[in-house]
This record gives structure tokens, C-alpha cells and sequence, in this order.
């Protein structure tokens, strides 16, 4: 079993991500138990909030089948360079720390896998997005153009986690295949360094 404690930035995030881990987890063949994340707001996310963060989150988890997740919008900041600002505030005597930036946003890899939200009472039922879903800077608002309502975080982020097809949303969007990637690394038997580093 892999236990993940989870710092995000986002009110919705708290919900759908632990979701999205434990689905992937069930893909895979594998358990994954998701605390309840704890949510740093994004100015906040590369200073000592963040370490206080990840001490307290740590703790929540065994030290040999548990991992720290920080997830976040890399909005216009260039993931690498977000996830080395983000290395340097981690504190360096816990090993399984990981930092899976969203691209633009969270709501990208709905965009990557919009064609399996169709079925949902608010999406479009021709809903589908040909573009890099990485690309838009207002993935939020793209999405919105694919629904009767106005997309609300709180309220979609979780179902819409819920729905998501994991395997078009790996093949159409880098930065979710790093989520994965984060993810699968730290099942039992295998070893995984921080995404990005």
C-alpha cells in the first residue's frame, strides 16, 4: 500500500486530487491511501509555509510506504524552474517529497481528457478540444466554452476527477504523465526522486 499525505493550492484540488491518486493507484493494481490534503495558496508555495507544510504532512504518513505530494497551477512560470524553486525549500532530511506542477492549470488535464467528461450534466455533449491542453492560458475558461455553466472548481473539480479518462489524459498532456510518473515511482519495490529534479 502507498499512503500519500498532499499539499495543493486550490479549494477544489483538496477533493479532486485525492481522487485522481486513488484511481490512478486502482489502474495501476494498487492501493493508495490519501490523507487529507493541506492547502498553501500558490504566493505561498515556495516559501516557509511550504516546509512548515511538508514537516506536518510528512508526519501523517509512515516514513518506509508513505510520500509527500505537493501539487499546484505552474500558470505562466516554466515548470522546471518552478519545481527547482520549489526544491529549495523542502526540507532535506525527508526523501519522498514530490512536486507534480499542473501546466498552466489543474484544469488542463480536463482539457486533455474532455471527451470522457461528456455524460456530465453540465458538459457539452460534443465537447472536444483538439488543441494542446497545455497551451491556453485560461484553461478554466476554455473549459467553461465546453459546458451549459460556467466551470466552478469546488463544484467540478471533483466530479470531473472522478470521470476523467487516465489514459487520454496521459497520452495528450505531459505534465499529468509526470503526476503518473510521480506517482507509480513510489510504489512499493521502486524508488523516485522528486519530479522535475
Amino acid at each position: 500500500m502507498l499512503e500519500v499525505a498532499c499539499i495543493v493550492e486550490g479549494h477544489g484540488d483538496v477533493d479532486a486530487l485525492p481522487i485522481l491518486l486513488r484511481r490512478i493507484g486502482e489502474r495501476d493494481g494498487q492501493i493508495v491511501r490519501v490523507r487529507s490534503p493541506h492547502r498553501v495558496p500558490r504566493s505561498r508555495m515556495t516559501g516557509s509555509e511550504l516546509t512548515r507544510a511538508v514537516r506536518f504532512q510528512a508526519n501523517q504518513v509512515a516514513p518506509t510506504s508513505g510520500a509527500v505530494l505537493v501539487v499546484l497551477d505552474s500558470d505562466d512560470d516554466e515548470p522546471a524552474m518552478l519545481v527547482a524553486s520549489i526544491k529549495e525549500v523542502l526540507p532535506s532530511d525527508i526523501d519522498r517529497v514530490g512536486v507534480a506542477p499542473a501546466v498552466r492549470e489543474f484544469e488542463a488535464w480536463f482539457l486533455a481528457g474532455v471527451e470522457s467528461l461528456v455524460g456530465h450534466r453540465d458538459v457539452l455533449t460534443n465537447a472536444t478540444f483538439s488543441e494542446d491542453p497545455e497551451g491556453p492560458r485560461d484553461a478554466k475558461g476554455r473549459l467553461s466554452e465546453l459546458m451549459h455553466v460556467r466551470y466552478n472548481a469546488v463544484r467540478h473539480q471533483p466530479a470531473f476527477a472522478a470521470q476523467l479518462d487516465l489514459d487520454l489524459a496521459e497520452r495528450r498532456s505531459p505534465s499529468f504523465r509526470g503526476l503518473l510518473e510521480q506517482v507509480r515511482g513510489w510504489y512499493p519495490g521502486t524508488t523516485a526522486a522528486v519530479y522535475g529534479g
